[in-house]
């Protein structure tokens, strides 16, 4: 898949190729057990990490502050997660040594891992709001006989798969063939819009 042409980019992150796919490789008999569990391993130390970082306070304690400091980052005026201090510009491996001491036995490349999940943090958590609000979305259904030709925007060869398929949900309506996630979209608008003035008009 073309990250570049996917509607969730963030979560399909090259780096990240190997945590979502190699299972499959496993299954299929492509990747042997040591490589799995090397993986599987990776996977451990990021979650339980990340787990532990976006939990953890890192306040503006004298020692802190200090440590900020010595580190090149700026400094807090109140407390900060610790998966935010981490995520910053210009962490290196050492500088997470130094925030995070029980993190050290990792090896470095597990460690470059950690950071760059951190720096993405923010990023990820708004797209998976995105994705579980896009997921309830989806579940509306379109009314019977709903009019896609007074919807603007929508291309004829769109409006003809709609009429011709008439899908019962967002959902179906998304699994056509060249509806994409923009022409779903302006058809929820229009719904909500035609439900809207169907309230008005029963007040």
């Amino acid at each position: 898949m073309f990250t570049s042409r996917a509607e969730y980019r963030l979560l399909l992150r090259e780096e990240g190729a190997d945590l979502r796919l190699s299972h499959y490789g496993h299954d299929f008999g492509l990747i042997d057990d040591e490589t799995i569990q090397k993986v599987q391993f990776k996977d451990k130390c990021i979650k339980e990490a990340i787990d532990f970082m976006k939990d953890e306070w890192f306040t503006s304690k004298k020692e802190n502050l200090e440590l900020l400091e010595k580190l090149g980052q700026d400094k807090i005026k109140d407390r900060v997660l610790l998966v935010d201090i981490v995520g910053r510009n210009g962490v290196t491996n050492e500088h997470l040594d130094e925030l995070c001491p029980q993190f050290k036995e990792l090896n470095d490349y597990i460690k470059e891992q950690i950071i760059i999940e951190a720096k993405y943090y923010r990023y990820v958590e708004k797209q998976q709001k995105q994705i579980e609000k896009m997921k309830k979305m989806l579940q509306l259904k379109i009314p019977e006989n709903f009019d896609y030709r007074v919807i603007p925007g929508l291309s004829n060869e769109a409006v003809e798969k709609l009429e011709k398929f008439k899908p019962p949900t967002l959902f179906n309506a998304g699994e056509i063939s060249g509806i994409t996630p923009a022409a779903v979209d302006v058809i929820h608008l229009y719904i909500n819009l035609q439900n809207k003035s169907i309230k008005n008009e029963a007040i």
